[in-house]
């Protein structure tokens, strides 16, 4: 009977240790998804000001090349 008890509790154990484990795997997982979104909002935040850059130098030649060309005229 004593072993049966010993047995019995460290399931007890063993499940509420599983339950706790369980508990912070999916407090992880949140915090993971929270992660990844703020890391793709970041990414499209990167792209938005490469495309900026990327639009004022273009600008700027255009409007560099304007100037020559009126210049030469």
């Amino acid at each position: 009977m004593d072993l049966i008890k010993k047995l019995n509790a460290q399931v007890d154990k063993l499940t509420h240790d599983y339950e706790l484990l369980q508990f912070e795997n999916d407090s992880l997982k949140i915090k993971l998804d929270s992660i990844k979104n703020k890391n793709d909002e970041i990414v499209r935040n990167n792209q938005d000001m490469l495309l900026k850059i990327d639009s004022a130098l273009t600008l700027t030649k255009g409007l560099g090349e304007e100037k020559i060309d009126i210049s030469h005229k």
